[in-house]
């Protein structure tokens, strides 16, 4: 089962739905990162992974974010 998005998520998604919001930086939080690729790939309209993926993918970036120094994570998981 998922989490529910977190707020980064959410906002990076919101940023990643205006066409004229720059790239995030490596600045933000993996959660953001997703959530922005997300947004993106909504207004464009094309499809990177199927839903289940992308879900998967989500719940490792919340993951990552709430333990960064989790060596599992940050070795085995790249977003």
């Amino acid at each position: 089962m998922s989490m529910p998005a977190n707020e980064d998520m959410v906002r990076g998604f919101r940023d990643g739905y205006d066409p004229h919001s720059p790239q995030p930086g490596p600045n933000t939080s993996r959660s953001y990162r997703h959530g922005f690729e997300c947004g993106r790939d909504d207004i464009m309209r094309r499809h990177r992974f199927d839903a289940d993926t992308l879900r998967r993918m989500a719940d490792v970036a919340m993951t990552f974010d709430a333990d960064p120094y989790n060596s599992v994570h940050s070795q085995r998981y790249s977003i």
